[in-house]
């Protein structure tokens, strides 16, 4: 389930919607800069609504912010593929209310839930199942909706390629997300990791002064905003969430200006979603045998590299290889980005704490793609942009280094209040 809504939220992901970018541009007659403008307001305006959806996540559970998400989803998106075409003001209004609800939505609430899920129902093996769960998501969602979305804009149009995405988000979520989600492990009488209670196993309950095999330490939003580790996880997340959306908005627009055929450049996002599988699966691995922040690094060093590919790309093979790399980094940035908040800080508050930070993580992802966008307008070409990129990422790579799990006061409860030794 946590697989389907992490797919279904691909139309409102910069990846699916960078396909999109460019006949939009011509279909709609803005600029660059405008669309991308657009895309940055709408993308703030959906990260401070995401507040509330990681309360509503903790207070209602899963299923009952689902349902109405993925309907209301399913309608912009469709809705999306009948905006004015003459460029003026209901032009530019349809088009920024429609990025900010595919952005709270898709991008949102749709991928949260999907991570949020794979928290509650996992402990111990976490890092894998965000894994195959993160990334059979993305592998679905990216790896074969671009592929489709460019078939259906080159022989229908793009109008017609959002309203069949629109269609599809209803007929693949609508049933699960009616019957499947359930709110915890512990609302349907199991544990995380598939476990039973000790009741089920007929094994002796433990004493009351035993402490239990695998307790698990939950923080609450307060008590997490006042930890270091916190903030440092926020810089780092913002490399991708910023220069990585960047990157990906105008994928297709920068392999053309290196020479790359548009057919080439579309088809290429396909191995993005295949590197992201893999770079989810080693991340998983290293999420549940090493300190997360190992994998924090790892991310800031592989796009580095992608950036510093995507200064001298001008082949087809080059562009896989570069497209690929963008991939691997996501891989590693989702699972890590999944896993992280559980681990440091516990399930009990998830959707709060997810929520809470979230905002700040998706403001910085709206700005991603407008100095690149305006660099390009400038000067006719990205290379400025990408070295712009690169200085910005410097203090990013260091924040992920000092990302490490907090560690609670001695004495202190959950609700933060100094206890007797």
């Amino acid at each position: 389930m946590s697989s389907l809504s992490i797919a279904a939220s691909a139309p409102g992901q910069t990846n699916l919607v960078a396909v999109f970018v460019d006949p939009m541009i011509d279909g709609l007659g803005v600029s660059r800069t405008t669309i991308s403008t657009l895309f940055m307001i709408g993308t703030i305006g959906a990260a401070f609504g995401m507040v509330f959806i990681g309360f509503s996540i903790d207070r209602y559970g899963p299923r009952a912010v689902m349902i109405p998400a993925v309907l209301t989803f399913g309608a912009f998106v469709m809705l999306m593929g009948v905006i004015p075409s003459s460029p003026g003001l209901a032009t530019i209004l349809a088009l920024g209310l429609g990025f900010l609800a595919l952005r709270l939505l898709g991008q949102g609430a749709l991928n949260m839930l999907g991570g949020i899920m794979v928290s509650l129902w996992f402990r111990k093996k976490r890092g894998r199942a965000s894994s195959y769960a993160t990334g059979a998501g993305w592998l679905l969602g990216l790896g074969g909706l671009p592929l489709v979305s460019h078939w259906l804009i080159s022989d229908f149009g793009w109008r017609e390629a959002w309203f069949v995405l629109g269609l599809g988000v209803w007929a693949v979520m609508l049933p699960p997300a009616l019957f499947l989600v359930r709110r915890t492990p512990e609302s349907v009488g199991l544990l995380p990791d598939g476990e039973k209670p000790v009741e089920q196993t007929g094994e002796r309950a433990p004493e009351a002064s035993e402490a239990p095999a695998e307790s698990e330490d939950n923080w609450t939003v307060k008590e997490a905003l006042h930890t270091r580790s916190l903030y440092f996880i926020l810089i780092a997340s913002m490399a991708w969430s910023t220069l990585g959306a960047g990157m990906m908005f105008h994928h297709t627009s920068l392999l053309e200006e290196r020479g790359i055929a548009e057919g080439i450049a579309r088809s290429s996002i396909s191995a993005i979603a295949v590197m992201n599988l893999i770079g989810n699966i080693v991340a998983g691995r290293m999420n549940d045998r090493f300190p997360n922040h190992y994998s924090l690094v790892a991310a800031q060093v592989g796009l580095l590299t992608a950036l510093l590919m995507a200064l001298v790309v001008d082949s087809n093979w080059m562009a896989f290889a570069y497209a690929g790399m963008l991939g691997l980094t996501q891989g590693f940035v989702l699972n890590t980005g999944t896993v992280i908040w559980a681990n440091y800080f516990g399930r009990k508050h998830l959707g709060s704490i997810r929520g809470a930070t979230m905002w700040a993580v998706g403001a910085t992802s709206a700005i991603g793609p407008l100095p690149i966008g305006i660099l390009f307008d400038l000067t006719g070409g990205y290379t400025v942009g990408i070295w712009l990129y690169i200085t910005l990422l410097a203090p990013m790579i260091v924040a992920a280094a000092f990302a490490v799990k907090p560690i609670r006061p001695v004495g202190a409860n959950e609700a933060g209040v100094a206890t007797a030794p």
